[in-house]
């Protein structure tokens, strides 16, 4: 019993982790460590192969994504003409009836007036004859006298 109880100044002895332990070289064989790591590869391997098949999927999407806004893109001008026609039809409908009924109106108000009146003949053209100096000069003293009088105002 003397062996049970810690002798003074020594200390009993503490164990190690197992997680600090470093692995005993004999703990596991060779064929068996090499097993797990193939196994670890081969599962490493497997789940990028399964990234790299998804990626690729994603990349077939994408071309197909592309390949069809391409095709868009090149159909937008026969689209909007399209858009633009099935817009613009109405309209020429619309104008097309405004101009029958103009036409009809007018052929009514020309029936149902009386004729207008024949134009007044052309008066005859006369030409102005040259006054003599003296006699222009007399027309425009009025004016030059009524000049004055506004001037001295």
């Amino acid at each position: 019993m003397a062996t049970d109880l810690p002798r003074p100044g020594v200390t009993p002895p503490v164990p190690i982790p197992a997680e600090l332990r470093s692995p005993e070289p004999e703990s596991e064989p060779l064929d068996d460590r090499l097993r797990r790591e193939l196994r670890e590869t081969t599962l490493e391997l497997e789940v990028t192969k399964a990234q790299l098949s998804t990626c690729q999927q994603d990349l077939e999407r994408a071309r197909r994504h592309l390949a069809d806004l391409e095709e868009l893109i090149r159909d937008l001008p026969q689209i909007f003409e399209r858009k633009f026609h099935q817009r613009l039809q109405p309209l020429l409908d619309q104008q097309q009836l405004l101009a029958q009924d103009n036409h009809a109106l007018r052929e009514q108000a020309r029936r149902l007036l009386p004729p207008a009146p024949p134009p007044p003949p052309p008066a005859p053209e006369i030409e102005p004859t040259p006054a003599p100096d003296s006699s222009q000069q007399d027309v425009l003293a009025p004016l030059r006298a009524l000049r004055q009088r506004w001037l001295r105002r």
